[in-house]
């Protein structure tokens, strides 16, 4: 059975998930949704320490009707299958995958999903999943991407990440994202 998310996420308030002081209190600005970043907000040598975070977070803090979402690392780190343990351990609603190019990234992440689940006797299909697109590998995969899991909710552009991959600048006017939001 797939649960699906909160009506409509229309905030997101992304915090690094290595501080504790971040992590504690945003749900009193009322987002959709509170992101915990153990990716790029997070130190490579303090991964542990931020993941340990993390779970204190999602086990004690009543972030109230907020979607809890955790940003894991990459699919090319070391430390993403730990990421997803800990998340779905701890109570996350969904885990976003950044850099995600392919099909093969979502469901490679729901397996993972699926045996964490069971491991922590979390209901089957309770954690949802997200992907951001990073790349314009990802965005000429973006449909498949879509197709990939039922348990996809939502797909993302970082513009950021993406501008760097086309090699290219931001430019204030979002005219280096048109193409790819007409694929997407």
């Amino acid at each position: 059975m797939i649960i699906l998310p909160l009506a409509g996420i229309f905030s997101i308030f992304v915090r690094n998930a290595q501080k504790p002081g971040l992590i504690k209190d945003p749900y009193i600005y009322k987002p959709d949704s509170i992101m915990l970043d153990m990716e790029d907000a997070v130190a490579e040598n303090q991964k542990d320490a931020a993941r340990f975070s993390l779970y204190h977070a999602l086990k004690t803090i009543n972030y109230r009707v907020c979607e809890r979402v955790v940003r894991i690392n990459g699919l090319d780190s070391p430390y993403w299958k730990e990421d997803i343990r800990c998340s779905v351990a701890g109570g996350c609603d969904s885990i976003r995958i950044p850099k995600t190019e392919s099909a093969q990234d979502v469901q490679l992440v729901e397996r993972e999903i699926i045996s964490a689940e069971k491991e922590f006797g979390r209901p089957e299909g309770s954690v949802l999943i997200m992907a951001a697109v990073e790349s314009a590998r990802g965005v000429m995969k973006a449909l498949d991407i879509c197709e990939s899991s039922e348990r996809l909710f939502g797909i993302a552009l970082s513009g950021g990440d993406y501008t760097k991959d086309l090699q290219t600048h931001i430019t204030g006017t979002g005219i280096e994202l048109m193409g790819a939001r007409q694929n997407g």
